[in-house]
């Protein structure tokens, strides 16, 4: 087996096995409405000879957690054609991708799932819940007749991107694993991606952008529906003017949904809470690349000295797989592998991954996931290095 970068001449070769991944129901296509070369990730392909038996696409974003800055890969577009299906071919793919973020120096990674348990037995687990509401325009009315309707919309061009970035900003504090958007992000992937154009307008107020939208128009079979992809709001008047934006739509659409982050105040703030249909549903997934080095790239409380073993299970990444002796001590760790009999704590890779990164609690991990601690010192000094935190990774790749 060869793990490599796409060679130029297997392109289409490439994009027939994303279609047919992500689109089948479209059929088989002479030509696409997309080219690999022009998105802004990086094409990897699993090679047996001359055999192109599946393929990835890797992007190099930058984060932050905990108050640490660092590079995430993002993992996409794994497909399989289906004569090279169940035979552990995307497991290989996986196992060399998490390889090569090692080598990078990369201890995180994040993925959108096709099917959630299939990455949980390969080592990943959820970082985050998404909200989706759904409503008829009408139910959003409310917000024409609120005291703090005003100021103006107006569209938005790809070029104005960096009058979006603050407000996008304002919107996500708070949240952990929010992106540091590139312009070619921006232009590509949020103005604009693989499906065409989207609209996008924004909301003045002595002259400064505070709040936008990026929507689109599907056909449903209940009627049109205004999907909002991004509602980012400075503060609560912006985003109520958003809404109104929305709500102006009565005469078009017949539905609106909006994504975004797993709160339901849109319920409270609603004339008619019975109108609007809130769903809670999981979101991407993130995985520990290197566990030893995630130990040591974070800060801990400086008053915190404790040491104690874990094991943990990683089903692709050798280096993960075995146990390891932490010891904390002004404010920073050191991880080194250890041979013990009877660890303090055992973990799998995603269930640790998810405390890492604050979407569990120890004590929740230990009731949903898989992780054991054996001793009170042990989860005493796990629950101050990694507190829970509000995570939401909305960049959707």
């Amino acid at each position: 087996m060869n793990y490599r970068a796409l060679p130029d001449d297997r392109k289409e070769q490439f994009q027939e096995y994303v279609e047919y991944a992500f689109s089948l129901e479209e059929g088989p296509q002479d030509d696409y409405d997309w080219d690999p070369d022009d998105q802004p990730d990086e094409p990897r392909a699993l090679f047996d000879g001359d055999r192109m038996l599946c393929v990835c696409s890797h992007n190099w974003f930058r984060t932050s957690l905990r108050g640490r800055e660092f590079e995430m890969p993002g993992l996409s577009a794994v497909a399989s054609p289906p004569e090279h299906r169940r035979q552990g071919n995307v497991a290989r793919l996986l196992a060399e991708s998490l390889a090569e973020y090692r080598e990078r120096g990369d201890f995180l990674t994040a993925l959108w799932a096709f099917e959630h348990p299939f990455y949980e037995r390969q080592g990943w687990g959820i970082a985050n819940k998404c909200g989706r509401y759904e409503c008829a325009p009408e139910a959003l009315s409310f917000a024409r007749d609120s005291p703090l309707a005003g100021g103006e919309f107006r569209p938005v061009d790809r070029d104005e991107y960096d009058r979006l970035a603050p407000v996008l900003t304002a919107a996500d504090e708070g949240y952990e694993l929010t992106v540091q958007r590139t312009e070619e992000w921006w232009r590509k992937r949020v103005f604009s991606d693989w499906r065409g154009d989207a609209y996008v307008y924004g909301w003045e107020r002595d002259g400064d952008i505070r709040g936008y939208v990026v929507y689109r128009v599907l056909d449903a079979n209940e009627g049109k529906r205004l999907h909002v992809e991004e509602l980012a709001a400075a503060d609560r008047e912006a985003r109520l003017n958003c809404l109104r934006l929305l709500a102006n739509h009565d005469s078009q659409v017949e539905q609106v949904s909006i994504y975004g982050p797993p709160e339901t105040t849109l319920l409270d703030a609603a004339a008619d809470p019975e109108a609007i249909d809130c769903e809670i549903s999981a979101g991407p997934m993130v995985r520990l690349v290197d566990v030893p080095a995630a130990f040591e790239a974070l800060e801990y409380p400086t008053d915190l000295d404790a040491e104690f073993s874990i094991s943990v299970a990683d089903p692709l990444a050798a280096w993960n797989d075995g146990t390891f002796r932490v010891a904390v001590a002004d404010g920073r760790a050191t991880c080194e592998p250890a041979d013990e009999d009877r660890p303090d704590a055992t973990a799998g890779v995603g269930a640790l991954s998810q405390v890492y990164v604050g979407y569990h609690s120890v004590a929740d991990a230990e009731t949903f996931a898989d992780i054991e601690v054996r001793d009170s010192g042990t989860r005493d000094a796990l629950v101050a290095m990694f507190p829970e935190r509000e995570v939401f990774l909305r960049e959707t790749f």
